[in-house]
C-alpha cells in the first residue's frame, strides 16, 4: 500500500505489518523530515490517489426518494467500512478510547450491538485508603474509590502487597471485585461516572509483622 507524509507529502510504501506495529502511525523516510504521522490519512492501494481518509466527501442527499434510499444505504456501508478499518488496526483498544467510544455507542445503538465494558484504572481515584488491625487480630483493608471517567466502568482487580519493617514485600495477592465488594452487590459490577464506592477486604493476620503496604488497581 501507499501513503503520503502529512508534513512533506512524500510518497511512501507501507505494509500491513508496519501499520499494525505502529497502530497506524509511521515515521517519514525522508531524512530532512522524519516526522511521525498518521499513515491512515492518505492510505491507498495506488500511487496516484491522494484523497485523505479523514476528509472524504460524501455526495449530497438527492431529493428523489429512491435515490435517497440508495444514498442512505451507501452512507451506512461507507461508515461501516470506516469502523471496520479502525477496528482492524486498533482492535480491542478502540472501545476503550474515550474519543471514539461515544460514536461507537451511537453506532451500536443502530445495529443493536454491545460494546465491551469500559475499563481504565487510571481514571479511578482513591479518596481514602487504610490498613487496620481488628480486635480479633484480623487485618482489614478499606478504601473509597471514585470513577473520574465519562463512562460507567467495571470494578478493577485489586493487587495488595504487604511490606515488612525493612520495606520489603513478603506477601502479595490479586483480589477480584467480588472479594472486596459487599456480598449483596449485583452483577454486572459497574461504577457510574463521578460515583464513589467503599471497598473493604478482610485478611488473616500474617506471621510477619506488617510495616507498610502498597496497592494498585489492574484490569
Amino acid at each position: 500500500m501507499f501513503t503520503r507524509c502529512t508534513e512533506c507529502r512524500t510518497l511512501q510504501t507501507v505494509t500491513t505489518q508496519q501499520l499494525r506495529a505502529g497502530h497506524g502511525m509511521l515515521r517519514c523516510k525522508k531524512k530532512k523530515c522524519s516526522k511521525l504521522f498518521n499513515a491512515l490519512e492518505f492510505i491507498s492501494d495506488t500511487k496516484d490517489q491522494e484523497t485523505p481518509l479523514a476528509t472524504t466527501h460524501w455526495p449530497s442527499a438527492p431529493k428523489n426518494p429512491t435515490e435517497k434510499s440508495y444514498w442512505l444505504i451507501g452512507s451506512l456501508i461507507g461508515f461501516t467500512l470506516l469502523i471496520g478499518q479502525l477496528s482492524y488496526f486498533e482492535g480491542p483498544a478502540l472501545p476503550q478510547n474515550p474519543s471514539f467510544r461515544p460514536w461507537l455507542e451511537k453506532f451500536c445503538g443502530l445495529l443493536a450491538c454491545q460494546l465491551p465494558t469500559y475499563q481504565h484504572t487510571k481514571e479511578l481515584t482513591v479518596l481514602q485508603g487504610a490498613l487496620t488491625t481488628q480486635s480479633d487480630q484480623t487485618i482489614v483493608f478499606s478504601a473509597v474509590i471514585s470513577n473520574q471517567a465519562a463512562f460507567e466502568q467495571a470494578y478493577p482487580k485489586l493487587k495488595l502487597t504487604l511490606l515488612d519493617y525493612a520495606g520489603l514485600p513478603f506477601s502479595q495477592r490479586v483480589f477480584q471485585p467480588h472479594d472486596y465488594l459487599p456480598k449483596e452487590s449485583a452483577a454486572p459490577l459497574l461504577l457510574l461516572p463521578d460515583a464513589t464506592s467503599e471497598i473493604s477486604l478482610s485478611l488473616a493476620a500474617p506471621k510477619t509483622k506488617i510495616g507498610g503496604y502498597t496497592f494498585e488497581f489492574t484490569n
